[in-house]
């Protein structure tokens, strides 16, 4: 009997939400502007036969931040179960902050909420998985800390 549950559950259609973000315009003209992050997600979903369920965008705010208005909708979503996976076009897009990474994507597991990033493609469920995933929050907080000291130096020189 639960092998036919679990087959079905399987042969329903996944309902995503797709969360994009920048945090600058300079991000717009380096590869990660809103509509490319969403184009790039959606002919996965189609490919893949996947519904759209909403497209959740913070435009103009740091992933340093868990104060985000459209990761707060999405969260809330993911909790009253509208969607089954929450994708993502890069990892720091939810999150350059390791902890909030984690804790996000703990969370959505807790409420059977799958997490995919499209550019980095790895199963968050797997021991590897939940390793690299680590390893990339790590990245991601490393590269934003890198960001604000060089911000901070190019000020000081300035000044």
């Amino acid at each position: 009997m639960k092998k036919g549950c679990n087959i079905m559950q399987q042969l329903k259609t996944k309902r995503v939400g797709i969360y994009v973000r920048v945090s600058t315009e300079m991000q717009s003209t380096e590869g990660y502007s809103i509509d490319g992050q969403i184009n790039q997600i959606k002919e996965y979903c189609d490919f893949h036969h996947f519904e759209v369920k909403d497209i959740y965008a913070d435009r103009g705010i740091s992933g340093k931040s868990m104060n985000r208005p459209e990761l707060q909708r999405m969260l809330k979503d993911a909790k009253e179960g509208n969607i089954d996976c929450v994708m993502v076009y890069k990892t720091n897009r939810l999150a350059r902050n390791t902890s909030d990474l984690l804790k996000i994507v703990e969370d959505l597991h807790k409420q059977n909420v799958e997490f995919f990033s499209l550019s980095e493609r790895m199963e968050v469920n797997t021991s590897s998985g939940k390793l690299m995933l680590q390893i990339l929050a790590s990245f991601s907080e490393f590269e934003r800390n890198n960001i604000v000291e060089n911000v901070f130096m190019g000020q000081t020189r300035r000044a």
